[in-house]
């Protein structure tokens, strides 16, 4: 038997035993089987190396530690129910018409996703980074016990140091200062970024990260940490698409004009995010302790807002195999009687979010949805050229931003709205750690259909005759693309 041939049967009873760990022992999903074993077929070698890097599950450690969060994460839900009980909502005559109306997504998401109603909270809408980075910017500078930092790319350019150079500044001023990134999203960032930061006294982890220095060898990393959460003092808190990254102030030629979508919530919403922030950082320093000494130390204090928007703070990730976010997006898409506007740079679903679409515009509900017309991804973009195609047969608008779109919202009969993390694919669904907020507030949602509707008049339509006038060869891209969205 020559080398070559005991090589070949070597790979490919690798790949048949990577198959059985998929079905018997990750339980991936047959679509997602199918995908990988179709790289491993044509691409032995290769495909078993991406597998490793890409596409094996999370390690029995690593299940044990999320464990252990999920675990605090229960004990902390209970102390906030206890401190914000009042605010849960028993929907009786006194409750607000909006809210009566929502009632069952308001409970779907308390009882699937731990997400607790609170009202009066005051919210700023941003829909460009500069305004964003300017208002953080003047929060940071105004803290008077703690700055907490989770975002997904943390970049070390001119806006990652000043932010990094603010955040020494406080620390020389006795505030508590934690920063939390991801180590794939930002891979680019050195550590020595954060040195001395660190060395001033503020406390500095990587989400997932490798083993070995080369952070491109990270067996997770196709699980990602793709939250933005900034928390100040507890009492003010940011989530949404925006990094704390040049080119998300719009200043890449390639990726201009870049729209994105981003909120600044001051009241008791703030303590999903908080709350958030302290079970990632609880995973990532491997401190399970009791959470009241979050309490304690002051990380949930008293809040007087004079705001009106009611808000939920849904948390999801591989953790679990809930779906928080993507059950929550599919029960407002449910819920719609009028009409669904969905912004996303990346539009990948899974079947049942495509059915809940399809189903709703078989309904009679005006459906709209917005990607960018610049890619970033092509891979991705082409993909998402082929399910928007099959929804535009049945009806559906979609748009082309003439630029790069990085928004991820959702307006359900311009009445309520969802602005976070999450993109509408399967990535953002399942493998990623997101975030997102859930507003009941007909006026907040006005802002975000004002932007919706702006991008609308800046971008191009895709109506059935487009699709058909593509090339051969573009339709080729679009069905191989999607061919192999399951290992997206």
């Amino acid at each position: 038997m020559t080398a070559t041939s005991i090589t070949l049967i070597v790979v490919y009873s690798l790949n048949i035993l990577l198959a059985l760990v998929m079905i018997f022992v990750e339980k991936k999903q047959t679509s997602t089987i199918i995908a990988w074993l179709s790289v491993m077929v044509f691409l032995p070698i290769v495909g078993f190396i991406f597998y490793i890097l890409l596409g094996s599950g999370l390690g029995l450690r690593t299940r044990l530690m999320l464990k252990k969060t999920n675990m605090a994460n229960v004990i902390n839900k209970k102390d906030l129910d206890e401190m914000i009980k009042s605010h849960n909502y028993n929907f009786d005559d006194n409750t607000g018409e909006l809210l009566l109306k929502y009632r069952k997504l308001i409970q779907f998401n308390y009882t699937w996703g731990d997400s607790i109603l609170t009202d009066k909270n005051s919210i700023q809408f941003f829909n460009n980074g500069i305004d964003k980075f300017n208002a953080l910017k003047k929060d940071i500078i105004n803290a008077k016990k703690h700055i907490q930092l989770d975002y997904y790319i943390f970049a070390n350019d001119s806006i990652g140091i000043e932010i990094i150079n603010l955040c020494i500044d406080k620390l020389k001023q006795g505030v508590k200062v934690k920063i939390l990134i991801d180590s794939v999203g930002s891979l680019n960032t050195k550590k020595r970024h954060f040195r001395k930061f660190i060395k001033a006294g503020g406390e500095f982890k990587e989400f997932f990260p490798p083993i070995i220095p080369f952070k491109l060898f990270n067996l997770k990393m196709n699980y990602r940490n793709h939250r933005k959460i900034a928390v100040i003092d507890g009492k003010i808190g940011y989530v949404g698409g925006m990094n704390l990254r040049l080119d998300h102030m719009g200043y890449d030629r390639r990726l201009k004009p870049w729209r994105d979508a981003h909120i600044r919530i001051e009241g008791l919403g703030v303590y999903g995010l908080q709350s958030t922030f302290l079970s990632d950082w609880r995973f990532s320093t491997n401190d399970y302790k009791y959470p009241i000494k979050y309490l304690v130390e002051d990380y949930f204090p008293p809040i007087d807002s004079k705001g009106n928007c009611p808000i939920q703070i849904i948390a999801s990730g591989p953790n679990n195999d809930k779906c928080e976010i993507k059950n929550a997006l599919i029960k407002m898409i449910n819920s719609a009687t009028k009409s669904i506007k969905i912004q996303t740079p990346y539009f990948v679903p899974d079947e049942v979010y495509l059915d809940s679409l399809k189903l709703a515009k078989a309904s009679g509900v005006d459906v709209q949805i917005m990607i960018p017309q610049i890619p970033d991804k092509h891979f991705v973009y082409y993909a998402s050229l082929s399910y928007l195609r099959d929804l535009v047969k049945l009806g559906v608008k979609a748009y082309a931003y003439r630029g790069f779109l990085h928004s991820k919202t959702m307006i359900i009969d311009d009445e309520i709205c969802t602005v976070g993390t999450c993109n509408s694919d399967i990535r953002s669904f399942k493998l990623n750690f997101e975030i997102n907020s859930i507003i009941y507030n007909k006026e907040f949602t006005q802002e975000v259909l004002d932007a919706f509707n702006n991008d609308r008049i800046n971008s191009d339509e895709y109506d059935f005759d487009a699709f058909k006038k593509l090339s051969l060869f573009k339709r080729f891209q679009m069905g191989l693309c999607r061919m192999f969205t399951p290992l997206l």
